[in-house]
């Protein structure tokens, strides 16, 4: 079907216009149903396509290595496959625009997001973005390359400027950006939150303006990030932002009275809205308007392509003892040591989280793989975590009853977990998170919920349990309050990076005990958040039992590391050691037996 953009603008009313200006429904830009202009809809990456679920729930979707993981191939072929594979997760998810890649440069070793980018090298980076952009794009997806520019730390974020020379500017920043406008025209380019020479991103002539349109040719789309990007009304649209995410903040009626007073022409507006309707009309909509629901098939060819680039950006750092590669004909014994060797890393965190289909710990892949020829004994040795682990779902059953594994969560359309629910299902983590997409008749401006199950300990002991929320919560167990915030939440609404307040409880091995967490979200909370954590008895000589564990083994593979809750979007790292007693785990280790291999399963640099 051929249609006429400039018709459909003529035909369009000032409030059309300006409606298309800003976003709804966190993933979705306004359609305009009277004359036939569908919604687009964008899904988060870069490492996955989430769709429209929350950070830890939603539609199972492939997870796919790290960028920083990517970038160790130096394999463009590999990340135009990935990007090929990545388009077709993100039409599982009924999305036209995936919002990646992140070609930030990796300016300091302690950045939250180090693991999302590709490189501290601007030309290593371009390349890789371009590969990727390339291969997403010609299966029909658009990218969204973010975020423009400088946003290389994630302290102050939103309100903090970086300060940037023309030279380093343009020759390190802005690279990875011009390469692939130039090379591969990303459908769309994401505006970051940070300002950069006193001048907000998002609203910067000079680098939306004048560098990207007018010196670069750019005719796409410049979207928001998320919540926090945009700063002004009028500033924003005559600097060219084209979008503001995820719904109109600063624009709508706002930006009809900048209109009015004359502050924005209605040009200025038309020139978006173009660039708006000639991206649905890119992604195919006119012609195939109903929203496909989203889906979570687990392809063999994807798991084939993960494990292929999962491999090849695995770095062999040293090897000098020439204990690598390891014979299994030859092995007797292996031991499986360290924090990381038990739990699948597989992410950082914030808006690059996915629900992934599967997910296999190193000792299960080293188990699986040697048989029953080799025996195979683990020892966590010490502990690695920021906050408390989540909750063990094995020894957890949803319910007052626990009929299945998981929480049962009850949801009020009010603020005090009062009255008839007026949804109940099972949930499989103690991490709950939402934006504004929530379960159906779940009312996302105001709501609370109950969650409770059966919690029946392995081992007699102190049990730490620790929680994080972003709005009034509080934990129960067996109809005893054990930690309240309900009337002092501890986080913002941005979460990520919030402090936990934990608690010490002696519980007993196989006693049940009924576990409740109540929360409500209120309408001015951005976002919706809470995390349940529990470690169980910690042995006081653990390190020293790994060691003897090694000692008697024909080899030790220690896997040492860290995950989201350490590196992850909202926060950067306090430093660049490996957290608790890594270190000293690795070196009795070594000193037990010469025949030691360390992992480390890390997203950015560790001395």
């Amino acid at each position: 079907m051929m249609l006429d953009v400039e018709d459909l603008l003529r035909q369009m009313t000032l409030q059309e216009k300006v409606a298309m200006l800003a976003g709804t429904k966190t993933w979705y830009t306004v359609p305009v149903e009277r004359l036939g202009i569908p919604s687009l809809k964008m899904s988060d990456g870069p490492n996955g396509a989430r769709g429209a679920g929350g950070l830890t729930g939603g539609v199972k979707t492939a997870c796919f290595p790290a960028g920083i993981s990517l970038a160790s191939t130096w394999n463009t072929d590999l990340l135009e496959r990935v990007g090929q594979a990545l388009a077709r997760e993100t039409k599982m998810k009924g999305a036209q625009v995936l919002l990646a890649p992140t070609v930030n440069i990796q300016r300091s070793p302690l950045g939250g997001r180090n693991f999302e980018c590709f490189s501290e090298d601007p030309y290593l980076s371009a390349r890789l973005a371009v590969a990727y952009i390339h291969g997403l794009q010609q299966e029909g997806v658009g990218a969204s390359i973010k975020h423009y520019v400088c946003n290389d730390q994630e302290t102050r974020r939103t309100s903090i400027s970086s300060q940037v020379r023309e030279r380093a500017l343009h020759e390190m920043y802005l690279l990875p950006f011009q390469t692939a406008v130039r090379e591969v025209q990303p459908w769309t380019i994401m505006a970051s939150y940070n300002l950069v020479n006193g001048i907000a991103a998002s609203e910067n002539p000079y680098l939306l303006t004048e560098i990207l349109r007018n010196a670069w040719r750019y005719d796409g789309v410049v979207v928001s990030d998320w919540f926090w990007s945009v700063k002004s009304t009028a500033a924003s649209v005559n600097a060219g932002l084209d979008l503001e995410m995820p719904e109109p903040q600063w624009r709508g009626e706002k930006l009809l009275q900048a209109v009015e007073r004359g502050e924005v022409e209605e040009a200025t507006i038309e020139t978006s809205v173009r660039r708006l309707l000639q991206l649905v009309l890119k992604a195919g909509l006119f012609e195939q308007q109903q929203e496909e629901p989203e889906q979570g098939i687990d392809l063999p060819e994807h798991r084939t392509l993960i494990r292929e680039a999962g491999a090849e950006g695995c770095v062999l750092l040293r090897n000098e003892q020439q204990v690598l590669p390891l014979q299994r004909e030859h092995l007797t014994s292996i031991a499986v040591i360290g924090p990381n060797a038990q739990v699948a890393q597989i992410m950082g965190g914030g808006s690059a989280q996915v629900n992934a289909p599967y997910a296999m710990t190193p000792l299960e892949g080293i188990t699986n793989k040697v048989g029953d020829h080799t025996i195979v004994r683990d020892a966590q040795g010490c502990t690695n975590h920021k906050y408390q682990p989540l909750l063990d779902m094995s020894l957890l059953l949803a319910g007052r009853e626990g009929s299945e594994q998981g929480l049962a969560i009850e949801y009020f359309n009010n603020r005090d977990v009062s009255g008839t629910a007026v949804l109940k299902e099972t949930k499989t983590t103690s991490e709950l998170m939402w934006f504004s997409e929530m379960p159906k008749g779940v009312d996302p401006k105001q709501f609370s919920f109950r969650a409770t199950g059966r919690f029946t300990p392995r081992q007699t002991g102190d049990y730490t349990l620790g929680m994080v929320n972003a709005g009034p919560a509080r934990f129960s167990l067996d109809g005893r309050v054990v930690i309240d915030t309900w009337n002092q939440p501890t986080a913002g609404a941005d979460f990520l990076g919030a402090p936990e307040t934990q608690e010490t409880l002696s519980l007993q091995a196989g006693r049940s005990y009924l576990l409740t967490l109540e929360y409500a979200k209120s309408e001015e909370d951005l976002l919706a958040m809470v995390r349940l954590g529990c470690l169980p008895p910690q042995q006081a000589d653990a390190i020293e039992r790994a060691s003897a564990l090694a000692a008697s083994s024909d080899v030790a593979i220690v896997c040492v590391g860290f995950g989201g809750e350490w590196q992850s979007e909202g926060f950067d790292r306090p430093n660049m050691n490996l957290p608790g007693e890594q270190d000293a785990l690795v070196e009795q280790v070594a000193a037990a037996n010469t025949r030691t291999i360390v992992v480390l399963n890390t997203g950015s640099p560790i001395s």
